[in-house]
């Protein structure tokens, strides 16, 4: 919810505060969850329901809501799109072999679950409302 001033009205100056707050979060998440995902591995076969996917969705569901809520202008369907295009630079950079990594379709998808969950917990919190 927008912070409220003492006349119970949103205050714009603090919205746009936490809105500036939550920009920054996000490319300092996208930066380290870019970083950590790039990083050289031992190529480990896909598991399709293990915590590899969890870690993929959690992280992807706090890029959703810190998009969702810091842009508020931009449609959900823009700023989901760039993040799954992000996720598949992420998986197809994955598939070199220097980094010794795999790429995985499951990720990609637990990706985009995550931002659904992400862009979910935003409705439910109702931050998009101006």
């Amino acid at each position: 919810m927008a912070p409220r001033s003492s006349s119970g009205f949103a205050d714009p100056r603090k919205s746009l505060a936490l809105r500036q707050v939550a920009k920054g979060m996000f490319w300092l998440a996208l930066a380290a969850i870019s970083v950590i995902a790039l990083l050289p591995g031992l190529a480990a076969p896909p598991r399709l329901l293990g915590t590899d996917k969890i870690e993929h969705a959690a992280a992807f569901a706090v890029l959703g809501l810190l998009a969702a809520f810091g842009w508020r202008g931009l449609p959900l369907w823009f700023i989901g799109l760039g993040l799954v295009a992000h996720g598949t630079l992420i998986e197809l950079i994955q598939g070199s072999p220097i980094l010794q990594r795999t790429t995985s379709i499951a990720d990609l998808v637990a990706d985009a679950v995550g931002i659904a969950l992400g862009f979910g917990l935003v409705a439910l919190l109702g931050l998009r409302r101006a």
